[in-house]
């Protein structure tokens, strides 16, 4: 049995709230499902070995195991299941009695049970665990405190979390279902539990065993699924849950990563900085009791000790009126049809509007403005809400704005800044006095000119500004 060790607080009151004080001194810890009650020794605990003791089935032993991979995933500790004798003992085991009304966990102490679980035998509250009912999100639940966190309501120890963030969709060990819930009992919908640890779970866990940037620490695509609310990372199933609700936190160590959502026709919310959400869809929103919906489907870890590896840098949108927001790190953010929001924030990010009349904010930062869908004349016209000519650049597809030449810089002879072209080589247009961008295809040809942009009034643009692609 692995020995254990006192957790320092880390003065964060939400990562404290659900920190027990005490973790496993090893990163390198075993399980079992004992087949016997013998396995456990007499006398034991509160009885339980003696009150309908069962094994756990094969379908919630399969449950246990990818917990411990999701721990496993957001920290350096490593699980290995080993088969229980007389004389080999794991450091967390898992069964079934009627004892506990529920279910309960010995907490990680020095006592003899400490990391002992046990899930209530009859009732069949827990025989079918799948991702988004009870059943599973107990055994998340207990499994967070075989491993050293406790409930986050709980006053005790470092105290509890605060009121703001005391809910279900910040962590997974508190019994409040929605912020300001009585923390009695869970309240959600049957079909409405988290599905991972959320994101004060996995900063308490990384408080105390550490951050895993090996996780998918490649260039990663994640998709959902609009119809059944299944993840797919790099095209690759992870299983749905139940009833199309979508209540998760995504730890990614690395990489060049993505959230593809140009599946979905609902309007996006979609925010990529650390502890904020995405709502793919409100059908897909967990309802957490008493009327309250989640605040988002799908929610950023927190960054550890700053480490900016676990960023995800871009996201396109779908089809719907989509709202995207990146983070510090240099975001690709494609919105994709509708009428989108994109907001770059920080870092040198590269914005696409896609079709339709959408508003775009690069940021602090040299950001990259990317026209590159048909010009539908009187439909598709973007308003640059903060192009700086010190800093930013607007990209043109070749394929669309086809009379630019080729690939590379603008050609001096093609920008005129005016209200219209002034003789046969103008193509891009700016208008001081409106701030309107217009495309020519023949200057002062037959063709008409197309407003695609609206930008700030005055600037001193200059075919510099400008890159074919």
């Amino acid at each position: 049995m692995a020995v254990t060790a006192l957790v320092d607080r880390t003065y964060d009151q939400n990562i404290d709230g659900v920190l027990s004080g005490e973790r496993w001194n090893s990163l390198n810890l075993t399980y079992s499902f004992p087949p016997s009650s013998a396995n456990y020794g007499d006398p034991y605990g509160n009885g339980e070995t003696e009150n309908n003791f069962q094994p756990l089935s094969p379908l919630q032993s399969a449950t246990v195991r990818k917990v411990f991979a999701m721990i496993s995933d957001v920290t350096d500790l490593s699980f290995v299941e080993i088969q229980e004798t007389s004389t080999r003992r794991a450091d967390l085991r898992l069964a079934r009695s009627d004892e506990p009304d529920t279910a309960w966990t010995y907490p990680v102490t020095k006592a003899q049970e400490a990391g002992d679980t046990w899930f209530r035998t009859s009732g069949g509250w827990f025989d079918q665990p799948i991702p988004g009912n009870y059943a599973y999100y107990v055994f998340i639940h207990e499994i967070l405190h075989q491993v050293g966190l406790k409930h986050g309501n709980d006053a005790t120890g470092f105290g509890a979390m605060t009121p703001e963030r005391d809910s279900m969709e910040y962590s997974l060990t508190t019994y409040r279902s929605y912020v300001g819930a009585s923390g009695r009992y869970v309240e959600n919908e049957g079909w409405s539990f988290g599905q991972t640890p959320m994101m004060y779970d996995i900063a308490a866990l990384q408080r105390m065993y550490g951050a895993d940037f090996t996780t998918r620490s490649e260039d990663t695509v994640y998709r959902w699924s609009p119809a059944t609310g299944e993840a797919f990372i790099n095209g690759i199933g992870q299983g749905a849950p139940g009833a199309n609700r979508v209540l998760m936190t995504l730890w990614d160590g690395g990489g060049n990563d993505t959230f593809d959502f140009s599946n979905y026709r609902t309007g996006l919310s979609v925010d990529l900085r650390p502890g904020e959400w995405t709502t793919t869809s409100t059908a897909q929103l967990a309802d957490l009791g008493a009327g309250r919906s989640a605040r988002g489907t799908i929610a950023n870890a927190l960054l550890h000790d700053g480490d900016p590896r676990s960023l995800i840098e871009n996201a396109l949108g779908g089809t719907g009126n989509d709202v995207l927001v990146g983070n510090v790190g240099s975001n690709v953010l494609k919105g994709g049809a509708g009428k989108d929001c994109l907001n770059g924030l920080d870092g040198a990010d590269t914005l696409h509007g896609g079709a339709g009349r959408d508003v775009l904010l690069g940021g602090e930062g040299m950001d990259v403005f990317v026209f590159d869908t048909s010009l539908r004349k009187g439909v598709d016209l973007d308003h640059i809400l903060d192009f700086s000519v010190a800093d930013d650049t607007v990209y043109l597809e070749n394929a669309v704005f086809s009379h630019l030449g080729r690939a590379g810089k603008l050609a001096s002879a093609a920008f005129w800044t005016g209200s219209k072209a002034h003789d046969r080589s103008d193509r891009v247009i700016y208008d001081k006095k409106s701030g309107l961008l217009y495309y020519d295809p023949d200057g002062t040809g037959d063709s008409g000119q197309i407003k695609f942009a609206q930008l700030t009034k005055g600037l001193k643009m200059t075919a510099g500004d400008f890159r074919i692609i």
